[in-house]
């Protein structure tokens, strides 16, 4: 089992819909995946349970006591317009979870406690793909303990880039590591955008092949599907953009080595 985190701590950068359409082409193409919400918004439990708040066991129940509500019991089958999606489970969040974690900070190996927990699935599923809020909070620690590789989404605006140096600086100083497995692909990318395009290009250089070939066009639809309660590849199925999730698929394949 791989884990894959979704992370930057740019909010509105697309984590949750490249989380939502990511997972699916991944589950269409076979693999076992789950998708593990770990922002207290609760924006990607809400599309991917059909619209449910309360559940009888969350990730916030896990980092809460983990010995009495182990990963395992808050996993539930994901759903695309109120049918279940094959080969694809979550595990969702509640607005609990900011202040569990906050009670967390004493924990002994807190840091730890989602890494622990995947151990105990790893024959379960082929992906875990995390969902991560737009900060460095203990969830985010967690999810940087656990993930084989970090994906980061930059979209259209000139600010998509601010903090990507301070978080790279935090994924190496979690991971012990300067040599972190991180890739960073253009997300809601639109050609008429020259003058951002070649901005964000010129940026994005430096950082060599820890760029992605692939980018995710914007597509009304996207937003449309998640409204909807949708994955995309459900809602629109025929949409030019499902080709952009399929090709970020398989350079996340390689990198995961899945």
């Amino acid at each position: 089992m791989k884990t894959l985190a979704v992370i930057n701590q740019k909010g509105g950068v697309g984590k949750t819909t490249t989380v939502i359409n990511l997972s699916a082409q991944l589950a269409s193409e076979g693999k076992r995946v789950l998708v593990i919400d770990l922002d207290p918004q609760a924006n990607l439990t809400v599309v991917m349970t059909g619209g449910q708040y309360e559940f009888d066991t969350s990730i916030t129940d896990v980092f809460e006591s983990a010995k009495k509500h182990p990963i395992v019991n808050a996993i539930i089958p994901a759903v695309s317009n109120g049918e279940p999606i094959a080969n694809l489970c979550i595990c969702p969040t509640d607005i609990r979870l900011s202040r569990v974690i906050e009670q967390s900070l004493t924990k002994v190996h807190r840091e730890r406690i989602l890494l622990k927990q995947l151990e105990s699935i790893a024959s379960d599923f082929d992906v875990v793909v995390l969902d991560c809020p737009p900060n460095l909070s203990l969830t985010s620690v967690n999810a940087m303990m656990a993930a084989d590789l970090f994906l980061i989404p930059v979209d259209g605006g000139s600010f998509s880039l601010n903090g990507l140096a301070d978080l790279l600086d935090a994924l190496e100083e979690v991971k012990e590591t300067d040599d972190v497995n991180y890739a960073v692909f253009r997300n809601e990318y639109a050609k008429a955008n020259k003058l951002i395009n070649n901005f964000l290009d010129e940026q994005l250089n430096g950082l060599g092949d820890k760029v992605l070939k692939s980018t995710i066009r914007r597509s009304e639809a996207i937003g449309q599907a998640s409204v909807s309660g949708e994955t995309l590849l459900n809602y629109q199925p025929k949409s030019s953009t499902i080709s952009d999730y399929r090709q970020l698929s398989k350079e996340v394949y390689a990198l995961l080595n899945v």
